[in-house]
């Protein structure tokens, strides 16, 4: 790809705060562009129909971007926690990079999603695949990833 590309991104979630931000900057982005939206609450509906925003981009069922795999570069999961990791193994097959913006895949241990989070992780052979976002520790990690997690507040 070419310095010039422009990338398509999908997010799952879009409709929630963390979505509606991710929105705004791939709005402004120069390279980003949206090539769909999910909402399970508001699918049918456009984008500026739930937020006031300019962009009447139609909200898609998930269900449905799983119909469209590999029509985006890179898909972003904003669902609430626990909403990613069981379903990875589906959302791997959406694009060729994903980042995961819950706390689904931030820890390495399956161990502490039972003391942070109360609960057992779902799917622990994923974590060790996530890089942890954070470029200040994991930059030359970051560059070739296919897997990020967000690192929270």
């Amino acid at each position: 790809m070419t310095p010039e590309t422009i990338y398509r991104a999908g997010i799952a979630g879009a409709t929630g705060y963390t979505g509606l931000a991710l929105v705004q900057l791939i709005q402004r982005h120069p390279r980003l562009s949206i090539g769909w939206l999910t909402s399970e609450n508001s699918a049918g509906k456009c984008f500026n129909d739930v937020h006031a925003v300019p962009w009447a981009i139609p909200l898609i069922p998930l269900q449905d971007a799983y119909a469209r795999a590999r029509d985006v570069d890179v898909v972003f999961l904003c669902l609430p926690h626990g909403g990613a990791m069981g379903k990875i193994d589906q959302f791997a097959h959406l694009a060729p990079r994903i980042v995961d913006l819950s706390a689904d895949f931030r820890l390495r241990n399956p161990d502490d999603y039972v003391r942070w989070y109360g609960k057992a992780h779902a799917n622990p052979a994923w974590l060790a695949k996530f890089v942890y976002g954070l470029p200040e520790l994991t930059r030359a990690e970051l560059r070739d990833a296919s897997y990020v997690s967000g690192v929270g507040c």
